[in-house]
């Protein structure tokens, strides 16, 4: 075991007497860096506030689509953009186009001598492409995609599996609805 002398080592109170100046240093460097940063929400305005962001988010109007998955993700980010309402005079346009791709994620066949396939889970995915329009520039100042999905249940009575793979449509819809409206936020900020 080694031993050391105390006549080596400082001692308590000189090393509080050194500890103390350290840590105030250590304190003002930390504050001069941080000084720096600043905190601000991703939608706000240039003042400071939220209103003002959903003043700019309620002036952009969303182009016609044509099927009804594209229908459903239109309605929720209008009503996300503005509350439904259509801008008067609108400053940009976002134009979308979702694909759609149900699948299987997993099978169960009946037992016994039936090959009937019985319950399975499904998915409906959805991928929303988006551009944002600018009116006063007349070009397209972003563009961008959004993924959602959605599991339903699929069952041998076909109204109820069509019905469930409808309200998963619906359900991923609403989704990437709200990822288009963070992202047109985003975007609309950074600009």
């Amino acid at each position: 075991m080694i031993r050391f002398h105390s006549a080596t080592f400082a001692t308590k109170p000189a090393r509080r007497r050194l500890a103390r100046p350290a840590m105030g240093l250590t304190v003002l460097a930390l504050a001069a860096l941080l000084q720096g940063c600043q905190f601000q929400p991703l939608y706000s305005s240039d003042s400071g506030t939220v209103a003002g962001s959903n003043l700019a988010l309620s002036s952009i109007s969303v182009a016609e689509v044509d099927t009804r998955v594209e229908q459903q993700a239109r309605n929720h980010l209008i009503f996300l953009l503005s509350g439904g309402a259509a801008p008067p005079n609108p400053t940009h346009e976002v134009r979308i186009r979702v694909a759609s791709n149900s699948r299987v994620l997993a099978a169960r066949v009946k037992s016994g001598q039936s090959s009937q396939i019985g319950n399975t889970a499904g998915s409906v995915e959805l991928t929303a492409s988006y551009e944002i329009y600018d009116f006063a520039s007349k070009q397209i100042i972003h563009r961008g995609s959004r993924f959602a999905s959605a599991a339903y249940d699929k069952t041998s009575q076909s109204f109820a599996s069509e019905r469930a793979q409808r309200d998963a449509e619906n359900r991923a819809a609403r989704e990437v609805a709200e990822q288009l409206r963070f992202a047109i936020a985003s975007d609309l900020s950074s600009s």
